[in-house]
């Protein structure tokens, strides 16, 4: 029954995800106690203003607990005498058992119900209690004695999405062939079949997003939910008038569900409806919710009705502020105005290239607003020119939370951000740049002598480098450089455009330059790519395709793929541009606006996300400085004491076993490595976000365009030395 339900409930899930029905959108939820006969309330579907106008009636909801061992929810419904019924199973999708509760979710008490047929994807029940099941392609009435009295098919290449049976009416939801969702009505009487043709329904219909269907217990009003993204709601379909209504709009129906944020949080618990019950009053409705990250389902009653605005105590609010987004960030957030509904956490974002505002002008505002003490509480200093802040005492000393308890940290990482001295911005997550290649190549310790290496080498047939790790490679050649300092080196930057043309005319010819596409290009990179992802190389190198690569290690994934290549090819990794230092991205830096309004606030939230609770609740992106969370993140799926086969990786489906790089788990020798490796980091990059895009902007005219190094390097100068002397 584990595997038939397991599979079934990742079909469906695939089905809605697929179909976009996980609702976007919406305003803020109302917070209101919850009826004492059910669980905690979770959302509610006003923001203390109805919908509709003062003393129309809106919705809200409340999570309801499930029945002691029940994981799995597989069905619900309303019976005719208005006592809510759902059909559970345990974590392993095993022990079916049914519940009756007469208070609308608040009790539950076993039922005494048919489960006499054989199912493997749960057990559906009538208005008066009897017994349906379905799979994909079948449905089967129970007769009541065990046998099968009356049953449905579709056709093969068709699927039965949900059912629903009340008085004397089947409601089959079909999703067919064309991908497309029809409702056929059963007569159960006569079993004789009809498919609903309304005009409005079929266009609702093809919408294509699926949520479920219900009856009311006269089997006379049909209940869906099928809609767009940011467009799901609950229409009401009269069989017996032929009528297409709405139960619930998808505005208020956006409230009602989790929204995706709510004061620039995201939401960390978003659900995916599945399925729907309603009351014959319509007051009344319960949904069926699934969460993708566990496949648990979780209950939640929503009510109709007038509600008071109700106020709850503020002690202050939290304002966090990003340049381009800190999503890790943002998760934690929203976790923490979880457990600290005292306060308003709020998450804003400076630049997201869709409103007009420059980088440039995104961090000016920014400047302003904190020179006058308007600026938010705790900034996420990525990006941002967070020494010119240190410096003019706009970032607050949080020596006092982090040394304490150094040793739980990577301690070198954050003592190097701050030039060895008080604490005032504090990195949470870090990658390194790497050079790959072989003994010759990482004795490389700068720029120039890895130039003289390619000079060497560029004759022998394969690129040094390949075309899809140029952008990668200049941009990491250019923030482990000593280009840029208080203003950026003209005569530098001019020399490094040079080394870059070098580089380009030896990795590809001229029709690959003409056709590079712009996502390769470094002005791509510089936007979107950088920090959070790039080029990995060592697939080229184990497949002998370069000689070299620069690439980052800010994922066990990366570290699997350059033991793989060390162990095959005999290639390793180095620090790269190490001559001064060893080089590392210090990325969600978070820093305690010193003028800000609630600078306490900013401080337990620090604290809290030093803490590694966020980061244990949720998966994160890049190695955490927090050394219990970067040890133990995945830690079964990637390290395992000898090491054990993992699989093989290619850039295709390929049955030459030299075209798939063969991977390993990573032994606990090899972690100590990569341990003291990040131990032995002692220099952060420099990355200002408006130098690095203008800087990107013109390594790409040079390249693509055919200009020349010295006006790129001074039309750059011209432009962000001003910026930063400002």
């Amino acid at each position: 029954m584990n595997q038939k339900l397991t599979k079934f409930i990742c079909f469906l899930t695939t089905a809605i995800l697929l179909c976009s029905c996980s609702p976007k959108g919406g305003g803020d939820a109302e917070k209101a106690d919850s009826p004492a006969q059910a669980g905690t309330q979770t959302e509610a579907a006003s923001d203390g203003q109805s919908p509709a106008g003062e003393g129309t009636a809106s919705w809200r909801k409340t999570e309801l607990q499930k029945p002691e061992g029940a994981v799995h929810i597989n069905s619900m419904s309303y019976l005719a005498d208005g006592t809510l019924r759902i059909n559970s199973s345990d974590a392993e999708g095993q022990n079916p058992a049914v519940w009756d509760s007469r208070d609308n979710g608040g009790t539950w008490e076993n039922a005494a119900a048919d489960m006499s047929l054989a199912s493997g994807y749960g057990y559906h029940y009538f208005a008066d209690g009897s017994l349906f099941i379905y799979d994909g392609t079948k449905l089967s009435i129970s007769a009541g004695d065990g046998t099968e009295s009356k049953s449905v098919s579709v056709n093969e290449e068709e699927m039965i999405s949900d059912a629903a049976m009340a008085g004397n009416t089947l409601a089959v939801l079909v999703y067919d062939q064309n991908s497309q969702f029809r409702l056929d009505v059963y007569d159960l009487g006569s079993m004789s079949c009809r498919t609903l043709e309304n005009k409005e329904l079929s266009e609702y219909l093809s919408s294509q997003s699926i949520g479920g269907i219900a009856l009311d217990s006269s089997g006379g009003i049909l209940y869906l939910t099928v809609g767009g993204t940011g467009e799901l709601t609950i229409a009401r379909y009269d069989l017996n008038q032929d009528q297409l209504s709405y139960l619930v709009e998808s505005e208020e129906m956006a409230r009602l569900l989790n929204p995706e944020e709510k004061n620039g949080l995201v939401n960390p618990n978003e659900q995916i409806l599945l399925s729907i019950a309603v009351n014959d009053a319509e007051d009344k409705m319960v949904l069926r919710m699934l969460n993708p990250a566990d496949s648990q389902t979780t209950l939640y009653l929503c009510e109709k009705g007038i509600w008071e605005e109700e106020k709850t105590a503020s002690e202050g609010a939290l304002r966090i502020y990003s340049l381009y987004g800190g999503y890790e960030v943002r998760q934690a957030a929203s976790l923490f105005q979880g457990l600290h509904p005292e306060l308003e956490v709020s998450f804003e974002t400076g630049y997201t290239g869709e409103d007009g505002v420059t980088l440039s002008d995104a961090i000016r505002t920014l400047n302003t607003e904190l020179m006058a003490g308007e600026g938010p509480d705790l900034l996420i200093l990525d990006g941002l020119p967070a020494d010119s802040y240190a410096g003019k005492g706009l970032l607050e000393d949080v020596t006092d939370i982090v040394e304490p308890s150094k040793e739980k940290y990577f301690y070198n990482m954050i003592s190097a951000y701050n030039d060895g001295g008080k604490i005032f911005k504090l990195p949470t997550a870090f990658s390194v740049p790497v050079l790959l290649g072989d003994e010759e190549t990482l004795a490389a310790k700068n720029r120039d002598e890895l130039m003289k290496v390619f000079q060497k080498k560029a004759g022998a047939g394969i690129p040094f480098i390949t075309p899809k790790n140029l952008a990668g490679t200049a941009g990491s050649l250019f923030i482990t450089s000593d280009i840029l300092g208080e203003t950026v080196d003209e005569g530098k930057l001019a020399d490094f455009y040079k080394d870059l043309e070098k580089i380009a005319s030896q990795s590809m010819s001229d029709d690959e330059r003409q056709a590079m596409e712009e996502y390769d290009q470094m002005t791509h990179w510089a936007e979107t790519t950088y920090p959070s992802g790039g080029f990995s190389p060592d697939l080229e190198l184990y497949f002998g395709e370069a000689q070299a690569g620069v690439g980052r290690i800010s994922i066990y994934e990366d570290f699997i793929g350059i033991l793989a290549v060390r162990r095959e090819k005999g290639l390793s990794y180095q620090y790269l541009n190490r001559e001064k230092g060893n080089y590392f991205i210090a990325e969600s830096v978070l820093g305690i606006n010193s003028t800000g309004k609630n600078p306490e606030a900013a401080r337990q939230f620090l604290e809290y996300y030093l803490s590694g609770e966020a980061q244990e609740t949720m998966r994160f992106g890049d190695f955490s400085i927090i050394r219990s969370v970067m040890e133990g993140t995945d830690r079964e799926k990637y390290i395992s004491e000898n090491g054990e086969f993992i699989g093989g990786i290619s850039r295709k489906d390929t049955d030459n076993p030299e075209k798939i790089m063969n991977t390993y788990k990573i032994t606990p020798d090899e972690l100590q490595e990569l341990i003291t490796f990040f131990e032995g980091c002692s220099r952060p990059v420099r990355d200002d976000a408006v130098v690095l895009r203008k800087v990107m902007e013109q390594a790409d005219a040079c390249l693509f365009e055919g200009k020349d190094p010295e006006s790129a390097a001074k039309d750059v100068c011209g432009e962000v030395n001003l910026y930063l002397s400002e």
